[in-house]
């Protein structure tokens, strides 16, 4: 993925890339344009510095930055001070002059978690208006207005839409459909938000409406816009949940994800991993009937974790009728996951990540895949961490693992989530 943020100055710039740091993308953030092309992040974030500038050469700035970043984006945005000071219509208009007449700015200049709010038109700053805040007696730049429609339509050159939060109470369908009829009419549609719900609602109504989106904000719209594109992006990829634990928290959160996730499942027969041959003939079973699935279905289950009220394996009684000691019992139980599991990774290459719930399960595996270690990236959730494999078989391979009592019953839905949003390798 490459994304562009134009910004008006630096520390915007640099507020803006590193909210997309936190859901995984690589920023640099450029201030001067020579040589852009040789950092290889995933954004590439740039200041015009053109805040305090004559609104032609602010336009001007705009525009030669993004014909000159463009290239293979994927993603743009047109970074806009949270209290709208500045060239905001001239820096619009820039960058749709070099993006082409196929896009649309969208235009989402409330920030809620810092004060910053959009209702009725009226941008409210900490519960003040703009006007009376610290941004409107601005010796340099105050902001006249409150009134954001009427501020940036008096500075842009194109035809601009309000889009109020009456209007975003609409099911997603029917906002994404007027934000794609609007775009048929004006260049500029400016929105209403204050609450991140709003912002997130818009950020995938765009995406829905198939439109070509210059996102115009002070940084939570382009955030949420870019999550959404990996999201859906990722929905076809594939996972494999291998679990073992046999608490009732992990049955409740297998639960939790078979009500709320299609989830292709297999659960394999304990019984049969105590004698050479028919433990053998089960790990061939399982390998096959997930290996059948792979193409059709994106999250897959291996566990012997039973999911109904079947009770679990007695590891005093097995041991004790096989005469060997519970812990021997429980590395068998492990090692045969692991082999089923490992092997199943190996042969299908469209498997992208792995989710291992329990602390055995993971060891045996890593150590099926002749792993050196997990390279930590981040914590999911408290005592659930994600990484990458290290060394072996299957390097880089994207892991999460978390203990059987860890978490809420959502933890294994957030544990695929963060899978599903690194894209940096």
């Amino acid at each position: 993925m490459r994304g562009v943020i134009v910004a008006d100055d630096l520390t915007g710039a640099n507020a803006s890339g590193v909210l997309l740091k936190k859901i995984g993308l690589s920023v640099c953030s450029l201030f001067r344009l020579g040589g852009a092309a040789a950092h290889q992040s995933d954004v590439l974030a740039y200041s015009t510095a053109s805040r305090g500038l004559p609104p032609e050469e602010a336009f001007r700035r705009v525009r030669d930055a993004f014909l000159q970043l463009k290239e293979g984006g994927v993603f743009f945005n047109k970074r806009i001070d949270s209290t709208l000071r500045g060239n905001i219509g001239a820096e619009i208009d820039g960058a749709l002059a070099a993006l082409g007449d196929e896009f649309t700015a969208i235009v989402v200049p409330a920030y809620p978690d810092s004060g910053r709010i959009v209702a009725n038109r009226t941008m409210l700053v900490n519960g003040m208006l703009l006007t009376e805040s610290d941004a409107g007696r601005d010796p340099k730049m105050p902001v006249a207005s409150d009134d954001v429609v009427a501020l940036i339509a008096q500075q842009t050159r194109h035809a601009v839409r309000y889009v109020s939060l009456k209007d975003l109470a609409q099911d997603m369908g029917s906002l994404a459909a007027a934000v794609r009829d609007a775009a048929k009419e004006a260049r500029v549609l400016i929105f209403d938000a204050v609450r991140n719900e709003d912002v997130q609602k818009i950020a995938k109504a765009a995406l829905q409406s198939g439109c070509h989106v210059l996102t115009v904000d002070p940084g939570p719209l382009t955030m949420q816009f870019v999550y959404e594109m990996q999201v859906k992006e990722k929905r076809e990829q594939k996972v494999l949940l291998v679990i073992g634990s046999v608490t009732a928290t992990t049955k409740r959160q297998i639960a939790d994800l078979l009500q709320k996730r299609r989830v292709f499942f297999v659960d394999m027969h304990v019984g049969e991993f105590f004698e050479r041959e028919r433990r053998a003939a089960e790990i061939r079973r399982v390998i096959d009937k997930i290996g059948s699935a792979v193409d059709d279905e994106d999250v897959l289950l291996l566990t012997t974790t039973p999911l109904s009220d079947e009770k679990p394996l007695d590891l005093q009684a097995t041991a004790r009728e096989l005469g060997v000691t519970p812990e021997h019992v429980s590395c068998v139980l492990s090692a045969t996951l692991a082999e089923a599991a490992g092997e199943i990774l190996e042969q299908n290459g469209k498997l992208e990540g792995v989710y291992c719930s329990g602390g055995d399960i993971t060891i045996a595996l890593l150590e099926r895949l002749d792993a050196d270690g997990i390279a930590v990236r981040d914590e999911v959730l408290p005592l659930a961490v994600y990484g990458r494999i290290l060394g072996g078989r299957l390097p880089k391979l994207r892991i999460v693992t978390k203990g059987g009592m860890i978490g809420g019953d959502d933890a294994i839905g957030l544990c695929l989530e963060k899978i599903a949003k690194d894209i940096a390798l």
